[in-house]
């Protein structure tokens, strides 16, 4: 393990946990990301399950005891898995019915995965169907896809994280509203949802509409700058101070998870920790 130093900043709060995500630091190994994790103060992660860190279809019982080793080494909690999805050939609600089967299959995989790994949560999208069809249709294969996976994380105990996204990205679930609408039907303790800043504000909803419309089904927030791509904190012009006051006003307690992919700290990625321990620290997250 690289010796990156002794951390400057504990981040700490009575209720919020802060976890960071290994997406920008995808030109480094995982053992890179693990160590900044902890250089910069931070003891919690969501674990984006993508190249070359941990792509699905290559996990193994031997890679997931190898990351589960290491983060025990660092003392890191692993809170959430990230399947990487959104994109083909990963997709719960498209006409395919091979496609749909090979997703569930890996997300049901992903789920074991999660529980090994000691994760509370996984973050899962609701999938999308083509523009030109009913929208009807696709909404009732991603119930029914989510319905099935539902009894999977029941018997790991994880509870998936369905995510809102903007309509470029998959067309069924862009509000908040519609994500409640699909937690009634699917009708499970194990499906929930959370909230992403930059789909909240590409959707023109606020922080009060989430909590509004999913009230103790938001479970999980990605907290990061923008608009565009996710960055840093004080990197973007979204009024995060505010959001962050909003997300406090509302008595959430749960996680707040640093989900940063610009392309622009891909050089340096411990380059947006650094601004994100900074930022907490003039907002009262830090000690």
């Amino acid at each position: 393990m690289a010796d990156k130093g002794t951390a400057k900043y504990i981040p700490e709060d009575d209720k919020l946990r802060l976890a960071v995500m290994n997406c920008h630091y995808i030109k480094y190994p995982l053992s890179y990301f693990l160590d900044s994790v902890v250089h910069f103060g931070f003891r919690n992660i969501e674990l984006f399950g993508a190249m070359p860190h941990f792509f699905m279809d290559d996990v193994d019982d031997a890679l997931v005891d190898r990351v589960r080793k290491e983060c025990v080494l660092r003392g890191l909690n692993v809170v959430s898995l990230c399947p990487a999805q959104g994109a083909y050939p990963m997709n719960i609600a498209i006409d395919e019915p091979q496609i749909r089967r090979r997703t569930i299959a890996i997300l049901k995989k992903a789920l074991m995965v999660a529980e090994k790994l000691g994760c509370e949560t996984m973050l899962v999208s609701p999938g999308f169907g083509y523009h030109n069809q009913d929208k009807r249709i696709s909404w009732g294969h991603s119930r029914d896809s989510l319905t099935e996976l539902a009894e999977t994380a029941q018997q790991h105990n994880v509870v998936m994280m369905m995510e809102p996204l903007t309509p470029t990205t998959a067309n069924l679930i862009n509000t908040s509203k519609e994500a409640a609408q699909m937690i009634r039907e699917v009708n499970s303790p194990y499906v929930k949802s959370m909230m992403d800043i930059g789909v909240m504000n590409y959707m023109g909803e606020t922080v009060d509409d989430y909590f509004q419309n999913l009230g103790d089904n938001l479970k999980y927030i990605h907290f990061t700058d923008g608009p565009g791509a996710h960055v840093a904190l004080g990197d973007g012009q979204f009024p995060m101070a505010q959001y962050l006051s909003d997300i406090r006003r509302n008595g959430y307690e749960g996680t707040l998870s640093f989900e940063i992919n610009d392309k622009r700290y891909l050089l340096d990625p411990d380059d947006a920790l650094r601004k994100n321990v900074i930022w907490l620290k003039e907002h009262g997250l830090s000690k």
